[in-house]
């Protein structure tokens, strides 16, 4: 069994058992160990395996198809953001792209608040997370022609996360252009 699709179908401990601390790195048809953890459909699973791999010296920066690795971890359709929200501070700290641009997702907080399943409170502790770094640039134009700022404004469901915009903005000293 090759290393990414271990990390991205095994359990922590199928993953184990194939593993070597030198794959940290590995990629198998320009796909990143890591990105294969990142996409494993249990959250306990993906948290360990992605964990041990930046442990063992992985590349937080990697992508995949214009896709990076908070893309990656944020587009799960089983997210568990107590468990997750550490994992994604991880990844921001050791140099993932906040504000990365993936065609057909925009940026990894417009994929977040596309996750229609989750309300706004659940997926706080990832808001937190990304809340809590200066870099977020709400305005970016990513998915759909729009910012995140803008689909907020026009979303009914996300008015607890554009409240939290628009404390962020003004904190800040962020103006909003017209029109938005």
């Amino acid at each position: 069994m090759d290393i990414v699709y271990a990390a991205q179908a095994g359990s922590l401990e199928e993953f184990l058992d194939a593993y070597d601390p030198s794959q940290a790195n590995a990629e198998v048809n320009g796909r990143s160990a890591l990105m294969g953890a990142l996409t494993n459909v249990d959250p306990s699973a993906r948290s360990a395996i992605a964990t041990r791999l930046l442990d063992d010296g992985a590349d937080a920066t990697t992508a995949n198809g214009g896709v990076n690795a908070l893309h990656a971890l944020l587009g799960s359709a089983r997210l568990a953001p107590e468990l997750e929200a550490p994992l994604l501070r991880r990844l921001l700290n050791d140099g993932a792209d906040v504000n990365a641009v993936a065609k057909g997702y925009g940026t990894p907080l417009q994929l977040l608040m596309s996750q229609f399943a989750y309300t706004d409170e659940a997926l706080a502790p990832f808001y937190d997370v990304l809340f809590a770094r200066g870099d977020l640039d709400l305005l970016m134009i990513g998915a759909f022609e729009k910012s995140a700022y803008a689909m907020a404004v026009k979303s009914k469901r996300r008015q607890g996360l554009r409240a939290r915009m628009e404390q962020y903005l003004d904190i800040h000293g962020i103006e909003v252009p017209e029109g938005l």
